[in-house]
């Protein structure tokens, strides 16, 4: 399965962040994500625990159901979108890790490469057109999207490279919010049951509001 990761990254989108055209990618990148965890899960000698129960998750939804969820509006794809000093140390041109060295890696590296690349771009051109776009489709702090919009093409493509340790599953610690999500996709269209994509996109604006929250108790403390 290819990706639609030839848009240049130094090209903002033309149309509509949330059109269909637009979101494609997301959500090819939603469903590679979804292959790599189901295929992890498979694998006789394992994976990292969260990508293993992720993976058993996913892998007892029919494909319909598969497709359902990685089409819903945001990235299911992270890269730590909210820990501005991350993206601020990089803005500012420093190449220093401080954080989350290759040792934690979530995903195995290989398919970690598989996904970099592409998120990130994708990340870059959205924050350009867009920084509430970016922030409402891949979880990002304002200060996180200001720092994508600035990066070049240059900085991009490093970091498909040099932090692709740093890509994982969104709520990778978290399996009871995909176990949501999953039951709402098999659901979808009952009486009572909230769009998948309403529901994927509340969760996130949750995270958001937590994170603005904390970081303005700590400046006061």
């Amino acid at each position: 399965m290819e990706l639609d990761g030839l848009r240049r990254i130094d090209e903002p989108l033309a149309e509509s962040p949330f059109a269909a055209d637009a979101l494609r990618p997301i959500h090819e990148l939603n469903r590679r994500l979804l292959s790599i965890l189901i295929d992890e899960a498979r694998k006789p000698a394992g994976t990292t625990p969260s990508v293993s129960v992720l993976g058993q998750q996913l892998g007892r939804l029919p494909d319909e159901m598969q497709s359902r969820l990685a089409g819903i509006p945001i990235s299911l794809v992270d890269a730590g979108f909210l820990l501005e000093h991350r993206w601020a140390s990089i803005a500012a041109g420093s190449r220093h890790e401080k954080d989350s060295p290759i040792s934690e890696l979530v995903l195995p590296r290989p398919r970690a490469l598989e996904l970099a690349p592409v998120l990130f771009s994708l990340a870059a051109s959205t924050a350009r057109t867009s920084r509430e776009s970016a922030r409402l489709i891949f979880g990002m702090s304002l200060a996180t999207a200001d720092a994508f919009g600035q990066f070049t093409v240059p900085t991009v493509q490093w970091l498909g490279q040099a932090r692709a340790h740093w890509v994982r599953p969104r709520w990778h610690c978290h399996p009871d919010i995909w176990g949501r999500l999953a039951w709402t996709a098999m659901h979808t269209g009952s009486a009572g049951v909230p769009p998948l994509g309403i529901r994927a996109v509340c969760r996130l604006l949750a995270d958001l509001v937590l994170e603005t929250h904390m970081e303005a108790e700590t400046r006061n403390a």
